[in-house]
């Protein structure tokens, strides 16, 4: 197997393992266990996304297009520093979907 990406965390692996899939590429992530024994083990990436050796060319060519198009999810803007979730609108909808229910149900009782 060999290595097509090497990850910041295990989201990421996890999201390139499903870009993968997504192009008929089985692939194996690893070193996703070893996060445990961060400050123990030699500083070098720990979570690697490996294909089989058929599939190399393939992937990394995914991969090229993946960092083209996509930033790092370590370098994004998380809500905690003022970025915005993803499909933010969604999850207006549905806390004020959540508010009018609650209110509903308060008027109800009465």
């Amino acid at each position: 197997m060999k290595c097509v990406y090497e990850a910041s965390d295990i989201l990421e692996a996890h999201v390139i393992q499903g870009l993968l899939e997504q192009h008929r590429i089985s692939s194996f992530i690893e070193g996703e266990h070893l996060l445990g024994g961060v400050g123990e083990l030699a500083a070098s990436p720990l979570v690697r996304v490996l294909v089989n050796d058929d599939d190399l060319i393939e992937g990394t060519s995914i991969m090229r297009d993946y960092e083209f198009n996509n930033q790092p999810l370590s370098e994004q803007v998380g809500v905690a520093k003022g970025g915005m979730p993803r499909r933010a609108s969604w999850l207006l909808a549905a806390m004020a979907f959540m508010v009018i229910m609650e209110v509903m149900r308060y008027f109800a009782s009465y």
